[in-house]
């Protein structure tokens, strides 16, 4: 019994943990504060664009002065926004990294526990059923390692509890 139950728990966990996982890192994200460089960006921005603004309302001895200074201020703010878009594009690569990363760990670890957990029990069977219950024509398959009749081996169990509850999870998920 104790069998069935682990099994069965770890094949729930398999299923449930990994997405549980990433979509806590996404909602971690919410409480996350942008970093000091990108506030030392952000006030260097402004600078630029009150140059920008001061360029543009300042009076200049000539008409070419005026557009080439407007010019420089431009492409200070630009240059200066190109570097706050490449950080935050580098950030969400590297949260979407480490999701990714997060998920698949999870999913082998778990895998990895399940698997262990039929290989040391594969002689072991999960439920015998009685004699008046017939599991005839996969009765020699569902009970392999085991070779005893009419019962259930870990293996087989692992797989049946997999493949139902991803079943029902992904039915619920949508």
């Amino acid at each position: 019994m104790q069998l069935f139950i682990l099994i069965a728990l770890l094949c729930l966990l398999n299923t449930l943990l990994p997405d549980f996982i990433r979509n806590y890192l996404k909602v971690s994200r919410f409480w996350n504060r942008t970093s000091s460089y990108v506030q030392k960006l952000n006030s260097r921005l402004d600078t630029a664009r009150e140059e920008l603004d001061n360029e543009r309302s300042a009076e200049h001895a000539g008409e070419y002065s005026r557009k080439i200074k407007e010019m420089r201020a431009e492409r200070k703010v630009s240059e200066i926004e190109a570097e706050i878009k490449l950080f935050t594009q580098m950030a969400k690569l590297k949260q979407s990294t480490i999701d990714t990363v997060a998920y698949y760990v999870s999913k082998v670890l778990l895998s990895l526990m399940l698997i262990i957990v039929c290989t040391r029990n594969k002689h072991t069977p999960v439920m015998i059923f009685e004699d008046s219950f017939s599991l005839a024509p996969l009765g020699g398959l569902l009970s392999f390692p085991t070779g005893v009749y009419n019962a259930i081996s870990p293996h087989a169990w692992a797989l049946s509890c997999n493949f139902t509850l991803r079943l029902f999870y992904s039915i619920t998920k949508k």
